[in-house]
């Protein structure tokens, strides 16, 4: 069987993403590759990221929350019209943070904007205000299952999960936004375990602030890691849960975790400090077995 790696929350950064890329085609050039979602905003590359994950076969792209941010950014944008297709970048970034802070109708631009959304929408208006591109964003899966392998973008209610991965459910009805918003949104869950003999893959809560959300000891000194629960007293929710985000954009350090291994690569940006150089030195970290 070939492996099965799995990475998340990236969030523009783009050298971080090409040196994770680049491990697993080495590892193995027929491995599927999942991605847990938020590849745009904060950093400086999301929006080139997204179309790289989009066009590359061999990757299961999941939505993140910032995904569905941008979509819903972008249609208002369109929707709008509030930007010719001869525009200049500077022009554009003026013009959004104007809508942000003037604009009337604009909740989606202002969400996205105050969550680090300016990169993201200002390239791709200046590529033309793709709606195709839009369209491909919005259908992204928002779960995946391999064999007893689970991932999504915030692994909420372990529920909702089983009912949205059923294919018959997207047949009868469309997902709802509160059932969405527990596989994008949700941190209020992490007391609740997974399915028992199943472990699940996600992101969207950065392990550096785990402890605003749980009692755990944490060392700001030390390096963001994968956090692994396995303890759980119901029965039916004694599963493995593993959050895979560690906050790339603020630490520049992010991870890509072998599955069937249960074995996890960190990757370390040293020139995180300079947020608007595109060509950042990549260095090989710790490998954890989880």
């Amino acid at each position: 069987m070939h492996d099965i790696f799995f990475f998340t929350d990236i969030h523009g950064m783009y050298d971080l993403y090409r040196a994770i890329m680049d491990f697993c085609n080495k590892q193995d050039p027929k491995a599927a590759i999942i991605y847990g979602g938020d590849a745009c905003d904060r950093g400086p590359d999301g929006y080139k990221i997204m179309k790289e994950l989009l066009d590359n076969p061999r990757v299961i792209y999941l939505k993140g929350n910032h995904e569905d941010m941008f979509v819903k950014a972008a249609r208002e944008i369109k929707s709008l019209r509030l930007f010719t297709k001869n525009i200049t970048r500077e022009k554009v970034r003026d013009g959004l943070w104007e809508a942000f802070y003037f604009g009337r109708n604009v909740d989606n631009i202002t969400l996205a904007l105050g969550n680090g959304g300016i990169n993201t929408l200002v390239d791709w208006v200046m590529d033309g205000m793709d709606i195709e591109f839009v369209e491909r964003i919005e259908k992204l899966r928002l779960t995946c299952s391999i064999g007893k392998f689970d991932f999504c973008h915030a692994a909420g209610n372990p529920n909702v999960y089983v009912s949205v991965c059923e294919p018959e459910f997207y047949k009868e009805r469309k997902v709802t936004e509160t059932e969405k918003s527990f596989l994008l949104w949700d941190r209020s869950n992490f007391h609740i375990g997974w399915t028992a003999g199943r472990n699940v893959f996600f992101g969207h809560t950065p392990i550096v602030y785990l402890n605003d959300y749980m009692d755990i000891d944490w060392n700001e000194d030390d390096d963001p890691k994968p956090y692994k629960w396995t303890s759980n007293y119901i029965p039916e929710l004694t599963g493995t849960k593993i959050d895979a985000d560690t906050g790339a954009c603020f630490t520049g350090i992010a991870y890509v975790i072998d599955v069937l291994k249960m074995q996890a690569q960190g990757f370390k940006d040293t020139t995180i400090t300079d947020k608007e150089n595109h060509n950042h030195l990549i260095e090989k970290i710790d490998v954890i077995q989880l």
